[in-house]
């Protein structure tokens, strides 16, 4: 299961650092009242935009692993004390957009190498002596269907989570910084 958090969190900023550089964007190291937030992955409009000693909101969509060292964070957006909210929209789309071409991807790789393996099995387990074609194409469907319904689901609950930002649970920066490493801390 993909196993992710919409989570807001306020404080006020102690520090903002860059841990390495990505393709669009930073890894950063984020200090906010005293709790460190490390592996969060922002826009570089974002890093240029924020500053040490603002009172802030940010909005994050977090990876909950048990594994604490595999926990990362997207900041998909923040609010400055008395201004509006910003937001990283095209993760809203990019994201979704994605996972409907892996749907894609997925359903037509189960559906070719499962039209093969499921009339192997019914002919291993003797129910294919009176399955015809049609029959081994409908179980290759549905397989398929299924492998597809997966990324199709990951894309709903993209698009659903980053509908309401507003409407985000709202926990304090320790509870936030608990879920990281210390390695990475």
């Amino acid at each position: 299961m993909i196993k992710f958090d919409c989570t807001k969190v306020s404080g006020k900023i102690d520090s903002i650092k860059v841990t390495g550089r990505m393709t669009k964007g930073y890894k950063t190291l984020i200090t906010l009242n005293g709790s460190t937030l490390p592996n969060i992955q922002m826009e570089p409009e974002f890093f240029e935009e924020l500053n040490p000693g603002e009172e802030v909101t940010l909005y994050t969509i977090c990876k909950n692993s048990n594994k604490k060292e595999k926990n990362m964070g997207v900041l998909y957006g923040y609010k400055k004390e008395g201004e509006k909210s910003k937001f990283a929209t095209k993760y809203r789309w990019t994201v979704p957009s994605m996972m409907i071409f892996f749907a894609a991807l997925a359903f037509c790789l189960v559906f070719i190498v499962g039209w093969p393996v499921s009339a192997a099995l019914l002919a291993l387990t003797g129910m294919g002596n009176h399955t015809g074609m049609s029959q081994i194409t409908h179980y290759a469907f549905v397989e398929a269907c299924l492998a597809a319904g997966f990324y199709l689901w990951a894309a709903w609950k993209m698009l659903s989570v980053t509908a309401d930002p507003e409407g985000w649970q709202m926990i304090n920066p320790q509870t936030l910084s608990s879920r990281f490493s210390k390695l990475d801390k």
